[in-house]
């Protein structure tokens, strides 16, 4: 092409409102070009992002209930969690928090007839994996101790029915395959 058919070109290029596309109007044709800037699909980008964790699939313990004249012993199949470390948006923490009230309200209030106050309740966590015992094994079940102590006083106003000077608690953990609580609850004598 010689240097005038260059320049005519040039003055015939029309520039479209995006500013990576130019079309070159010719004697014979309209060209369109793109010149963006190309990413190859195949270059490595940031190596330092995080797998997805996969999820295991968790057994549960078999739920039972026993009742006896010392008191009662429920085993209820709820997986617990630190709420200590735990780091979730407030509507997945909230909707826990209530899974596991409900749960527990639905074993233990037809027995509730059967625990005579002043009470000792033990919970025992089962679970592949162990917590904390001073920090994270009791704010595990936190939520399990308002609603049992809710159900055994029958006061539900909030921060009320786990200050009862009359219940005391305890916490243990086990080791375990299946994800489950066992709630001890014996009745003090004098």
């Amino acid at each position: 092409m010689s240097r005038q058919a260059c320049q005519e070109v040039l003055l015939r290029r029309k520039t479209t409102k995006s500013r990576f596309d130019s079309s070159d109007r010719a004697a014979f044709a309209e060209i369109s070009r793109l010149e963006a800037i190309v990413i190859e699909q195949n270059t490595p980008r940031n190596t330092k992002v995080a797998s997805k964790k996969k999820k295991r699939s968790w057994a549960k313990l078999e739920a039972k209930s026993i009742v006896h004249k010392e008191g009662v012993l429920l085993d209820i199949p709820i997986r617990t969690k630190s709420e200590a470390n735990c780091f979730e948006p407030w509507r997945i923490k909230h909707g826990r928090h209530k899974e596991q009230q409900r749960i527990v309200a639905i074993y233990l209030k037809p027995l509730r007839d059967k625990i005579i106050l002043p009470c000792k309740i033990r919970l025992t966590r089962f679970a592949p994996d162990e917590l904390d015992t001073f920090d994270n094994l009791p704010m595990s079940f936190k939520y399990i101790v308002d609603a049992i102590c809710a159900i055994i006083t029958g006061e539900y106003r909030a921060g009320k029915a786990d200050s009862d000077k009359r219940i005391s608690i305890s916490c243990d953990q086990m080791k375990s395959k299946a994800y489950g609580i066992r709630i001890e609850i014996t009745n003090e004598l004098g």
